[in-house]
């Protein structure tokens, strides 16, 4: 499949910020949507979060945000970037972008994880013999040249004026980042300090391992225990915004995700006793979404891992506002069709949750064809919550059927439903 310039209509435009700009295996199809440049294979591979080649085995429509997708099921061949997936997000029309997926054939997905799931667009998949030659290419590539040993003086920035923030907050890291090559890097303690991830020597391999407490994954650093990999402060980093040079030596670290072992696509390195590794590179091998504001220099992340069965989540429905600013609605229960629900906000300290009541189809009643708020369903579990893809059975359930709604109410805030696989809640699951 050829990339082209295609003619963008303004209409298109709001999807566009929301959906990762698209792929399909027919351009001619599409007819509101823009790719303004032809990219390499090279540059597509490094932009996306996840790289498979697959058959697709399934497509159906679904919910995700409250917002429609379709959403392709792959049996995949290959997992050539990032962590396992089988099931990747589109747009529901070409006009937007969206990818006609068919059932038995085969693709080539460079996925982007900009909406907290794998998605893609028409400029996103290839087919046929284009899929197999980058295919080859990217199974025959090397991730990075290895570094020459010893130290090497390379030019990095400090990142004294950088703020990273996780779900929403700010957060500490210290030691400071540091850009490199126009990328930031973060120590590698920011996984463990920030995170919870459980440092560990193993002494066969020869190497830090950062692990999660499920091992769902985790990062490496190859090197003497002896070494300060792990203190909580680097010496040399100049205040200010100013380049300057420093020596480092290249650091062998590893990220592994569900038992897989990925090179960098960016060199770590060891400065004044600590290891850095890229931020996005590494948080999106774990399963974080991450985005840069560069008017702002602030370093977004979002936990999108999947939470574990074993972890035993509760279900929570959410009505979430089609307007900017105004808070979401926590729906605890619906009896009789009434909803008793609460503001979804932080309390203040010995502050209890206000107890609502409102007939459930009026809070999400339409004006002009358009819902007042969007329904959503997510796993809790502590200050964590992973939001679940919903089928288009579901979510029509819900909105028409009130011993659906009766259904899922007994789950809610609960562990009382089927464990949806891959994310994804269907009516078997609370009905």
């Amino acid at each position: 499949m050829k990339k082209g310039i295609i003619t963008c209509v303004a209409a298109a435009m709001v999807t566009l910020a929301a959906i990762p700009a698209g792929v399909t295996t027919s351009p001619q199809k599409v007819f509101a949507c823009s790719k303004g440049e032809v990219t390499s294979a090279e540059t597509d591979y490094s932009l996306a979060s996840n790289v498979l080649y697959g058959s697709v085995t399934n497509v159906e429509n679904v919910f995700y945000d409250g917002k429609p997708y379709r959403m392709a099921t792959f049996t995949t061949f290959s997992n050539l970037k990032g962590s396992f997936v089988r099931t990747i997000l589109t747009a529901p029309d070409s006009d937007q972008c969206g990818v006609t997926f068919e059932l038995g054939h085969t693709y080539l997905v460079y996925a982007n994880n900009r909406l907290g799931r794998p998605a893609a667009g028409v400029f996103d998949v290839f087919e046929g013999q284009e899929a197999e030659n980058r295919v080859n290419q990217l199974q025959e590539r090397g991730m990075v040249r290895y570094p020459d040993p010893g130290p090497q003086q390379i030019t990095l920035y400090p990142g004294s004026n950088v703020t990273v923030t996780l779900d929403g907050r700010t957060i500490p890291v210290t030691p400071g980042t540091l850009f490199y090559n126009n990328s930031l890097y973060a120590p590698m303690t920011f996984f463990r300090d920030t995170l919870g991830y459980v440092t560990v020597w193993n002494s066969e391999s020869n190497r830090y391992e950062i692990l999660l407490r499920s091992e769902w994954a985790g990062i490496a650093a190859k090197g003497d225990p002896s070494q300060s990999e792990f203190k909580d402060t680097a010496i040399g980093i100049p205040l200010g915004t100013e380049p300057f040079v420093a020596a480092v030596t290249y650091s062998d670290v590893l990220a592994r995700v569900d038992g897989r072992v990925y090179a960098p696509e960016l060199h770590p390195f060891n400065y004044g006793g600590v290891v850095y590794v890229p931020l996005r590179d590494t948080a999106e091998k774990l399963g974080l979404l991450v985005n840069w504001d560069p008017q702002t220099y602030t370093a977004s992340i979002r936990d999108t891992r999947p939470l574990d069965r074993d972890e035993h989540p509760s279900l929570i429905m959410k009505l979430s506002s089609n307007k900017d600013g105004v808070s979401d609605l926590i729906v605890d229960r619906i009896e009789n069709d009434q909803a008793l629900y609460r503001v979804d906000r932080v309390l203040q300290y010995g502050e209890t949750a206000e107890q609502l009541q409102a007939p459930f189809l009026d809070l999400i009643k339409e004006n002009d064809g358009v819902a007042d708020r969007r329904i959503r369903l997510f796993q809790q579990k502590g200050d964590r919550e992973y939001e679940l893809v919903m089928t288009e059975e579901l979510m029509n359930s819900l909105k028409t059927n009130p011993l659906v709604r009766k259904s899922i109410s007994l789950t809610l805030d609960r562990e009382f439903y089927t464990w949806p696989e891959n994310g994804v809640i269907r009516q078997s699951n609370v009905h």
